[in-house]
């Protein structure tokens, strides 16, 4: 059977002395550490699929992503785990260098398919799915990033971790918007009097917030109410990284002990430091900030985050 971490200290509460001045209490939820592959929300996007290999369903699933997928990379992982044909449609091509996400896939037993751009983009159109169909029948498809309306149910679960504890209810949860499964789930199990802040990491519009309704309707959730998107926390869209975000990141990680990833944590909390420089969190206000896991993705960004880290100049107060 697999199984995660114990939830014991799962809350690392910010002794930040700026957190401390705004009168704010911030606490990050570290679902980074209830599985070591499995990372983060991905371990409850595929909790109902993992609950069905565990009760003997043995089955061939598929997906999409890119080359540093914390999606696919979690799937190949449970596809090692409980013996089954994983098989990762990627946007590239053969001749691009590998990458860690990709060799760790393949040494897990998934099968990697390289898709053009032009062909990946289509991975949810009618003649994409009848290829599919033609091409693997009797296999079972999950979308990029893993969102349906089974991950909403696994992200409601999310809220099992902080039963008995002092941030079972806070005035505010935050959690990166991908592609909406992990907030939808959040928005769904939450506290009446909790409000949810998402920050979408690509500049999605008010697409995203149909994303999420649609979510939850798919799920036979009723939309609660008491959320909202932050727009503004994107950094120019998915996988940039502008030097103030590296430095944000860089000076984060040495104040408060938290490793953060560049493409959704990190412009989670930096969406969300922002918001509190500008007066939008009132004090007093206890806050919980999702971290969704997806650091092994931050290998191909190491340099990246140096560099920009060492580059940028301007204020960082933290």
């Amino acid at each position: 059977m697999l199984g995660i971490n114990d939830r014991a200290c799962l809350v690392t509460e910010l002794n930040s002395p700026f957190y401390r001045q705004s009168g704010i209490s911030v606490g990050v939820l570290r679902l980074d550490r209830i599985h070591p592959e499995i990372s983060g929300n991905k371990w409850f996007k595929l909790l109902p699929l993992i609950r069905r290999l565990e009760a003997g369903e043995r089955l061939h699933v598929l997906s999409f992503g890119g080359v540093w997928s914390n999606h696919l990379h979690a799937l190949a992982f449970l596809g090692k785990s409980f013996g089954i044909r994983t098989l990762g449609l990627v946007r590239g091509h053969e001749a691009q260098a590998d990458t860690a996400m990709l060799r760790d896939a393949r040494s897990w037993g998934m099968v990697i398919r390289f898709l053009d751009r032009d062909t990946y983009a289509q991975r949810g159109a009618a003649s994409m799915e009848s290829w599919l169909a033609s091409e693997y029948p009797g296999w079972e498809r999950l979308p990029e990033g893993g969102s349906n309306r089974h991950a909403v149910e696994g992200c409601r679960e999310i809220w099992r971790l902080l039963e008995g504890s002092a941030w079972h209810c806070p005035d505010y949860v935050a959690s990166a918007l991908g592609t909406g499964g992990t907030l939808a789930g959040i928005i769904a199990g939450k506290p009446e009097a909790t409000r949810v802040i998402g920050v979408p990491v690509l500049k999605l519009g008010e697409s995203a917030v149909s994303q999420v309704r649609t979510l939850l309707a798919d799920a036979g959730c009723q939309d609660p109410g008491g959320w909202e998107l932050d727009q503004g926390g994107s950094f120019g869209g998915y996988a940039r990284l502008p030097a103030s975000l590296a430095a944000f990141i860089r000076l984060f990680e040495e104040r408060c002990r938290v490793p953060l990833d560049p493409v959704y944590t990190g412009k989670l909390f930096a969406a969300i430091h922002r918001r509190i420089v500008k007066g939008e969190i009132e004090p007093g206000a206890s806050i919980l900030l999702l971290h969704t896991g997806g650091l092994q993705g931050r290998r191909g960004m190491e340099a990246r985050i140096e560099r920009g880290a060492s580059a940028f100049q301007g204020p960082q107060p933290l």
